[in-house]
């Protein structure tokens, strides 16, 4: 709806009301590192989705160079076997210890750390909302209930949970090496950095939801008859939209650093399967030799984890009512 003021010799100016999420969406463009960051973001995840179409070599393959048939090779002579291969034209970030592509690898690790992100986003926000949602709408007992189980997970280690999930699954699930495409060591590994984040988001909500539960509106829902599960979902639910999106994009970064480090030390995403975390593992050993191997998937690391923690302060304070103006 549009207002228009006119005065004495002025020139009639327009005044339109924006509604939250455009206002939301144009404090955040206001707010040049946090755009930018979110320009990165889709750049990289846009890398991550059309990887197979991107990388120029299979990962997983070797690239030794090829030899004439019946070639007499001299046994003294220094050949090039196709390892730690500087930066070129073929391959854009050299080549490891196995004459693999660098680039082709870096990139499936991309993808698989924000696979990671992305599913456990999915996996702590469904557990998170509903857990503080049944804790803030139900009983009080209940309410104790939920919330000593969720300091429970809050210090159980996700290192510990991703052991246990793998000495009682093993590299299958369910009998499946694969679910929907991806590797079921994968999978665990994603299951068991969700498991250990999600307190964090529900006591953000029960948070929320006790505060909203003595505001004046929820007083008047009550005296109209609605029942205790219709106000939790249409009248306290929406008003904490925007916290819950603020904690995951947080929980993104975390979780793209949990999968990294546990991978680092073995316990995460197993070879040939590649993630940002092992390919810094692999390459760690042999930093001596070659820096290309473990420069190019640590910047990439870096930059993600950055661009996601300026663009969750960003949105943040996009979000925050009492910084609007």
């Amino acid at each position: 709806m549009a207002v228009v003021l006119r005065g004495l010799g002025t020139r009639p100016e327009r005044i339109e009301s924006r509604g939250y999420y455009a206002e939301t969406w144009r404090r955040l463009r206001a707010q040049r590192v946090a755009y930018a960051s979110l320009l990165l973001i889709v750049a990289l995840a846009l890398v991550a989705i059309f990887a197979d179409w991107i990388i120029p070599y299979d990962p997983a393959e070797s690239r030794f160079p090829e030899t004439t048939a019946g070639a007499t090779i001299d046994p003294l002579a220094e050949r090039d076997t196709g390892k730690y291969s500087p930066p070129s034209r073929e391959h854009l970030f050299g080549t490891d210890h196995l004459a693999r592509d660098i680039f082709s690898r870096t990139v499936v690790g991309l993808r698989i750390s924000l696979s990671a992100a992305l599913f456990a986003i999915i996996v702590v926000t469904l557990i998170g909302v509903g857990v503080g949602m049944a804790a803030a709408a139900g009983p009080r007992f209940l309410d104790r209930l939920l919330m000593r189980a969720t300091d429970v997970a809050y210090a159980f280690p996700d290192l510990l949970l991703i052991i246990l999930l793998r000495s009682v699954f093993g590299d299958e699930i369910f009998g499946l090496n694969s679910l929907l495409g991806v590797d079921a060591n994968v999978l665990l590994l994603f299951l068991a950095i969700a498991l250990t984040a999600w307190p964090t988001m529900a006591r953000l909500v029960r948070g929320q939801l006790l505060s909203i539960r003595e505001t004046e509106y929820t007083t008047a829902a009550v005296a109209l008859g609605a029942s205790r599960a219709r106000i939790a979902l249409r009248h306290w639910l929406p008003n904490t939209t925007g916290p819950v999106i603020v904690e995951a994009t947080f929980l993104v970064p975390r979780a793209i650093f949990a999968e990294a480090a546990l991978s680092f030390i073995g316990v995460g995403v197993t070879p040939p399967t590649p993630s940002l975390g092992l390919l810094i593992s692999e390459h760690f050993r042999f930093v001596g030799i070659t820096w290309t191997g473990l420069f190019f998937p640590t910047a990439v690391l870096a930059v993600l984890f950055m661009a996601f923690s300026f663009f969750g302060d960003g949105l943040r304070d996009a979000l925050d009512p009492r910084t609007r103006h």
